[in-house]
């Protein structure tokens, strides 16, 4: 049983250090201008010719946060596009001063 206690532990605690270094990089990338939050709920790329590696961080980012967006669709009994949209409102007024935000299409600056 402590074997299986510490098993659990060390789990809970790389998944709170993979998210604390995956906040880290995407509020990086939004002080440095390169990406933002988007009207749909999810992050968006600012810059017009971003590299292979920051797409490939934005598609994951996306792709984690759709996934989790789903599930609470599923607890809530309500649709993806309505916890998108929960979502979106909850990340664009979190949104630091600064940085980009997307509306309608168009990146500016909060």
């Amino acid at each position: 049983m402590k074997k299986l206690s510490y098993s659990i532990m060390a789990l809970i605690v790389s998944l709170l250090l993979s998210a604390q270094a995956l906040a880290l990089d995407i509020g990086t990338l939004k002080d440095q201008g390169i990406v933002g939050e988007m009207s749909t709920g999810y992050v968006g790329i600012v810059v017009s010719n971003p590299s292979p590696q920051i797409r490939s961080f934005v598609q994951d980012i996306n792709d984690k946060r759709r996934t989790i967006y789903a599930q609470e669709a599923r607890k809530a009994n309500i649709t993806l596009a309505e916890v998108e949209a929960i979502a979106a409102k909850r990340n664009l007024d979190k949104t630091q001063r600064g940085h980009y935000i997307n509306i309608n299409g168009a990146w500016r600056k909060k």
